[in-house]
């Protein structure tokens, strides 16, 4: 979302936050209100819908894949979550056609780098690998439907909703000929004459509590600041896309990745100040999410927002 301001508008938007006030009265380190939804998508097996000030509008869903792959080719165990990201010819006019393609490749290359140790900070992750050559692979598809600034940001809480919304099916692994092995689905025994294919599979849920967040710090004028809307964007001289990851036994914030995004040079210093404000912001976003996801009431099966 593209806005056209004066130069005027813009030196009084900057000496604001210069100051620490925004427009909208936020300080520098505040972000718009949210909305999280999960279980929007009967179709898949978790989802999570986010809005951020209620212009940018986000929409991840998972489908799950039960994959074979080679153990002499891939002899230790991969990250098994895979990300698309498509930008939408909604969410903006420079999207229309293919224009989204490679802006979508480099959002979703950055989080698969923020994500490179999802089997450290994942601490069930390891279970997707069901058996010697065989996992879970879980596709990650993101949509953006509206841009209106912060576009990062509203991905990674919109992962980490439907990674908290997917359902892992348990599975039991056999011997077979030659070898293999054969995967089934779990399904509890409760005896009697009923069959297994009406019996509920046995699932199971990750623990996403040190999942990173991919905060977009900005800096305008000689100010840093987080969340910005589309008529700070304007003023922006540089900005850095930051990975943070909660670790709650040691009360502290890990950095996962950093990654400029668009042009402009900036210092180390600079680039310090920027990765602090982004750990600072990230401790109030994790307890927020946290009792987000602890008292969000669930949806009926089959119910979205887009019937």
């Amino acid at each position: 979302m593209e806005v056209q301001i004066s130069d005027d508008e813009k030196l009084f938007l900057i000496h604001g936050v210069e100051s620490d006030l925004r427009n909208d009265g936020r300080s520098c380190e505040d972000f718009r209100p949210m909305i999280l939804e999960r279980g929007v998508l009967s179709g898949t097996n978790g989802s999570c819908r986010v809005q951020l000030g209620q212009t940018t509008d986000v929409l991840a869903g998972i489908k799950l894949e039960l994959e074979s792959f080679d153990t002499i080719a891939y002899p230790k165990p991969r990250q098994p979550i895979y990300f698309h990201v498509d930008f939408t010819a909604n969410a903006s006019t420079q999207f229309a056609g293919k224009g989204g393609d490679q802006y979508g490749e480099e959002v979703a290359a950055a989080f698969h780098a923020a994500y490179s140790r999802s089997l450290d900070f994942i601490p069930n992750l390891s279970k997707t690998l069901v058996a010697e050559g065989y996992r879970w692979k879980i596709n990650m598809d993101v949509s953006i439907l509206q841009w209106a600034g912060s576009f990062p940001d509203a991905i990674s809480l919109a992962v980490i909703g439907a990674l908290s919304d997917l359902e892992i099916p348990e599975v039991e692994v056999a011997p077979d000929d030659g070898g293999k092995v054969s995967v089934v689905l779990k399904r509890p025994r409760h005896g009697g004459n009923m069959r297994d294919e009406e019996v509920p599979v046995e699932m199971w849920k990750l623990d996403v509590t040190k999942c990173p967040l991919l905060l977009t710090v900005s800096k305008i004028g000689t100010a840093n600041l987080v969340d910005c809307c589309p008529e700070e964007e304007s003023c922006i001289r540089a900005q850095l896309l930051v990975g943070i990851s909660q670790n709650p036994e040691e009360e502290k914030y890990d950095v996962t990745c950093v990654k400029q995004l668009g042009g402009g040079l900036l210092e180390m210093e600079s680039v310090l100040e920027m990765i602090e404000l982004a750990q600072k912001a990230t401790k109030g976003i994790y307890e927020a999410l946290a009792k987000r996801l602890k008292t969000e009431e669930r949806r009926k099966p089959g119910h979205s927002f887009l019937l």
